[in-house]
């Protein structure tokens, strides 16, 4: 548990969304400034909650949003059209529920305790004594505990109001479908428990049950169930998890667009597992040198793709520095892609240049939209990826630099 709260809080934004917008379908456009507004009742920072959130009292909080609802729901006061206005008070109230939903989640959090746990993941994971100093950093990071009773009596206050089908919602607000997806954990991990036998990716599995058993029929089902099995297909391991998820939507969906889309996901997973040609990228590097990866020809190729606001990615990098320095002159390139948006150009290169980061360093032209990244179906990063000299596909999803079969591999390969 300790572990796992440490790297979500380190991963900052994760790459794998659920319920990933889908620009075509939905949006979150109900009500303007919501953020402007929180901050002036809940302590923040450039967009993000001060740790000093993490401390205060429950019914300061509660008190606190209900401020920030009080002046939100002007705004909906003033909308016209009774349905849309409906809309918007109950966007405001998920929204204020999402605020709440993370104050629980990490109360108790200190900030300096928090900054040193972060670093001990980025930075001591090869320790022999890891597993101890991780124990003590997070005891000296959480310095408050939530009592059972409060922390269920908060849980209850966010669900107060809420469906699990509501359509339109659903269609016009991140808070819902942030609420939606975690109310379908919830009942993944309780009613359902996760599926052990393909560990943490079993949870995706599982999740399509949720979906398929919990939610009536209607928009959002459809959606989820789309959403949901192109995650299997795209981010578990197990072949035969990923071909029965294929194979039951494309025999349950209904959806002709929805089942197109799954084709061609589907298409790109038995790429990778058919010895074929690896799709070509042309990006630039740190210094504005176009590289493709046809000019790697005649070597093999490792590829980390991965991005500056990933800290499990980051958690890689001083196992990746290792290998590049241990199979230096091998005949093997080391390229990082990284999938940062453009606009980030500027920080993704003074991360690169400060952390002195080695190997080919590329960014990507359209994120997470890239042809190579989507080709290769990545939605969670970190994701490695090994090509032949004659560029084709060795593996799709390639062991990371920190496990050390991808040395025995390596060493297999380049003798």
């Amino acid at each position: 548990m300790r572990t796992t709260i440490a790297l979500v809080l380190l991963a900052g934004i994760s790459s794998l969304h659920s319920f990933a917008q889908n620009k075509k379908e939905l949006t979150d456009d109900l009500v303007k400034d919501k953020q402007k507004v929180l901050a002036k009742y809940i302590p923040m920072a450039n967009g993000d909650y001060l740790h000093k959130l993490y401390v205060m009292p429950s019914e300061e909080v509660l008190a606190r949003l209900a401020g920030f609802k009080t002046e939100m729901n002007k705004q909906a006061g003033a909308e016209k059209n009774v349905e849309l206005k409906d809309l918007m008070l109950k966007d405001i109230e998920f929204y204020a529920g999402r605020v709440l939903d993370r104050y629980v989640g990490v109360y108790g959090m200190d900030s300096v305790g928090m900054s040193n746990l972060m670093q001990l993941m980025e930075k001591r994971r090869t320790d022999p004594k890891f597993n101890e100093l991780m124990d003590a950093a997070h005891k000296k990071a959480f310095i408050k505990r939530m009592e059972p009773a409060e922390r269920k009596r908060m849980r209850e206050i966010i669900d107060e109001k809420a469906t699990l089908n509501d359509e339109a919602l659903f269609k016009r607000s991140a808070s819902y479908r942030a609420w939606l997806d975690d109310k379908i954990s919830e009942l993944r991990n309780t009613k359902y428990k996760s599926d052990t036998t393909l560990g943490y990716e079993g949870n995706y599995v599982v999740k399509l049950k949720v979906i398929e058993n919990e939610l009536p029929a209607g928009y959002i089902k459809d959606y989820l169930f789309y959403k949901g099995t192109g995650t299997v297909i795209k981010t578990v391991r197990n072949d035969a998890a990923k071909e029965a998820a294929y194979r039951n939507f494309m025999a349950k969906a209904s959806n002709a667009d929805y089942k197109k889309e799954m084709e061609e996901v589907y298409a790109n997973y038995k790429m990778m597992t058919a010895n074929a040609f690896s799709p070509d990228f042309n990006y630039t590097d740190v210094n504005g040198k176009t590289v493709s990866l046809k000019s790697l020809r005649g070597k093999y190729v490792y590829i980390d793709v991965w991005a500056t606001w990933c800290g499990p990615c980051k958690m890689e990098i001083p196992h990746l520095t290792k290998v590049e320095a241990d199979y230096h002159g091998k005949n093997i390139h080391f390229v990082s892609l990284s999938v940062d948006q453009q606009k980030d150009k500027g920080k993704w290169t003074s991360y690169v240049k400060d952390n002195k980061l080695g190997g080919i360093q590329l960014l990507a032209d359209k994120d997470f939209d890239s042809d190579f990244v989507k080709k290769y179906n990545i939605n969670a990063i970190p994701r490695f990826i090994l090509i032949d000299p004659a560029g084709k596909i060795v593996s799709g999803d390639a062991k990371r630099p920190s496990d050390p079969l991808l040395r025995k591999q390596l060493d297999a390969l380049l003798k």
